[in-house]
């Protein structure tokens, strides 16, 4: 972490498992609807050149399964979480007035992370990160993917930074007079 790069770890799909599923389930529904009643599709001309045209037909139905694939993807990218040489940055709300934690590797007092019998299952759990300045934990990296290597990843550069910081003070090598 000696270097500018900047890790970013991005939420992942997984985490909204729950979401993709409903979207699965009101698309199959929201088909078996438009077929029991055909008085919810639209039928309607696209294109019409000539004698030529292009019809489709648009279900109501198709709004459900939309909103929440909408619902799971604005989820999803509305968060970026970076692991910089400074430091750690939460930014949510990417998507509209953003937020922005930041938060010291020294100032780490406590790093947790929170899994589900299905998150370990499908490797992907929560990261609370708690600092010295409050008692309960200031920033949760949600719906991460190997949120265990993660905290190890932290922890490393969070223990370099305090063996560094109680190192003795050592001379360059100057001679005294």
């Amino acid at each position: 972490m000696n270097s500018p790069s900047v890790v970013v770890i991005c939420k992942v799909w997984r985490s909204e498992l729950r979401l993709v599923f409903i979207f699965l389930l009101t698309s199959i529904l929201s088909v078996a609807g438009s077929a029991y009643l055909p008085i919810t599709v639209l039928p309607g001309t696209l294109i019409s050149v000539d004698s030529w045209r292009l019809e489709i037909a648009l279900p109501l139905f198709w709004l459900a399964p939309l909103f929440f694939i909408l619902v799971a993807m604005f989820r999803i990218y509305n968060v970026r979480y970076e692991l910089t040489s400074r430091g750690i940055d939460a930014y949510e709300w990417v998507l509209g007035p953003q937020t922005v934690m930041s938060i010291r590797y020294e100032d780490i007092r406590s790093l947790e992370t929170e899994q589900s019998i299905i998150g370990r299952m499908l490797d992907v759990g929560n990261l609370q990160i708690g600092t010295a300045a409050q008692s309960s934990v200031e920033v949760t990296f949600r719906g991460i993917s190997s949120p265990g290597e993660v905290l190890k990843i932290i922890q490393r550069e969070r223990d370099r930074r305090h063996q560094l910081e109680n190192q003795p003070y050592q001379s360059q090598g100057r001679a005294e007079l």
